[in-house]
């Protein structure tokens, strides 16, 4: 896992943010992806690791193994090929 996440708040505030979601060109599962790993890496200050993962399991509402798998798998990056 990266260890150092970038900040993209400014980002998601960005009127062009929408509109380029409204466009289907997000990929919103990664940024739900992106969000557990950076919520996780929060709360591993404050708690174990089982802790941290089974708080992010109830507030997202996915199994325990599911969120293990988002924040330990190595994720390949996808290629985007765009036609002119």
């Amino acid at each position: 896992m990266n260890n150092s996440l970038p900040n993209i708040a400014h980002l998601l505030t960005n009127p062009v943010f929408e509109e380029i979601k409204s466009l289907g060109l997000i990929d919103e599962l990664a940024l739900r992806n992106y969000y557990i790993k950076s919520e996780y890496k929060e709360l591993r200050k404050t708690q174990t690791q089982i802790n941290s993962l089974f708080t992010l399991s109830d507030k997202y509402h996915l199994s325990f193994d599911a969120i293990h798998t988002i924040v330990f798998r190595q994720r390949k990056q996808k290629l985007i090929l765009i036609n002119p």
